[in-house]
């Protein structure tokens, strides 16, 4: 039922929000070129709005393959391979924990902010690992555990149970009143922009499922199982306790 229910959370937020594609094509420029990819085999994993599928796609991948739980977020998706014109793309509904692939079928596995939204995220980067070819590269943002992960959690915990038909209109009010702490104490610029501070706080308080590691035990589960760290980036967003960390790693 947690599955279902992060299916119906992602109908709502990526057919209201959907990322700038310039913004979102700057940030992918931090760990991937067109050079990398061309003529490669990408699976984006938990695909959301299918941006990231749209940038390998006009990047010069050969096939894009975007799979998502959401039936929202899939035909939000489906409008911008049209609305792009792009023919070497697929979107589809899979579970990413038991993807209907074979082993070593992609060149690249992206999965942006996905996997902690599992019942089971490592689970399902070893579901990602299977599909992946040697040599190939693995891209994962994670949220981060902190001293501070147990308030955001008090937050989720207690927004989660207000009628679901408020959801967005809490968050937008919330996001009324953080903007100033926002611009006033954020740390650093938001390694992805392009996004609004409400549909961020939608993401962060409001989603069912929500699982947070610290970065050393992600980084040694990955050389566990033969992947070599390419590149970390330690903190994706404005404030550490609300960030995801990220790493390009690679298959050996």
């Amino acid at each position: 039922m947690n599955k279902e229910k992060v299916g119906r959370f992602y109908d709502i937020v990526w057919t209201e929000y959907i990322p700038e594609y310039e913004e979102s094509e700057k940030h992918w420029n931090m760990f991937y070129s067109a050079g990398e990819i061309h003529d490669k085999t990408i699976l984006d994993a938990g695909c959301g709005t299918g941006i990231f599928s749209i940038i390998f796609a006009n990047n010069g991948a050969k096939k894009v393959t975007g799979i998502d739980i959401s039936e929202g977020s899939l035909e939000t998706a489906q409008h911008l391979k049209k609305k792009f014109n792009l023919d070497n793309i697929e979107f589809r509904k899979e579970d990413m924990l038991m993807l209907p692939f074979s082993d070593e079928q992609f060149d690249i596995v992206w999965a942006w902010g996905t996997v902690h939204h599992t019942t089971d995220p490592l689970g399902a980067i070893k579901e990602l690992m299977r599909v992946l070819k040697k040599g190939g590269s693995l891209f994962l943002a994670v949220y981060k555990r902190t001293k501070v992960t147990w308030i955001h959690e008090l937050i989720r915990k207690t927004m989660v149970r207000t009628p679901r038909k408020m959801w967005t209109g809490l968050s937008k009010i919330m996001a009324f009143f953080l903007a100033p702490v926002v611009f006033i104490f954020k740390k650093r610029e938001k390694s992805r922009k392009g996004e609004k501070l409400e549909e961020l706080i939608l993401d962060w308080y409001f989603v069912p499922i929500r699982h947070y590691y610290y970065p050393e035990k992600v980084q040694q589960f990955l050389e566990n199982h033969g992947f070599k760290i390419e590149k970390h980036l330690a903190h994706s967003g404005r404030f550490n306790s609300s960030s995801n960390f990220i790493y390009k790693a690679r298959k050996y």
